[in-house]
C-alpha cells in the first residue's frame, strides 16, 4: 500500500467514524491541517540542510518540490 492509499484509507474511515480519526483528539480536518505542516516541515529541512551546506536550490527544484505527483 502507498502513502497516499494510506492516507486515503485513514480519510475515509474518518469520515465514516463521524470525523474522528483514531487515537487522535481533534477532528479529522486538524489532522489533514497537520499531515500538510508536518510535510511543508520536512521540505524546509532540505532546503535549510542545502543552504546551510553551501548547496543552494535552483528555481526549478525550490518550485518543484511543492508539486505533489509531478517528477
Amino acid at each position: 500500500m502507498s502513502f497516499g492509499q494510506a492516507m486515503e484509507a485513514v480519510f475515509k474511515k474518518a469520515l465514516e467514524n463521524g470525523g474522528k480519526v483514531k487515537d487522535l483528539k481533534p477532528h479529522v480536518t486538524a489532522f489533514l491541517g497537520y499531515v500538510i505542516a508536518h510535510e511543508s516541515h520536512h521540505r524546509g529541512q532540505i532546503a535549510l540542510s542545502l543552504k546551510q551546506s553551501g548547496h543552494t536550490l535552483d528555481k526549478k527544484v525550490g518550485y518543484g518540490i511543492w508539486e505533489w505527483g509531478v517528477r
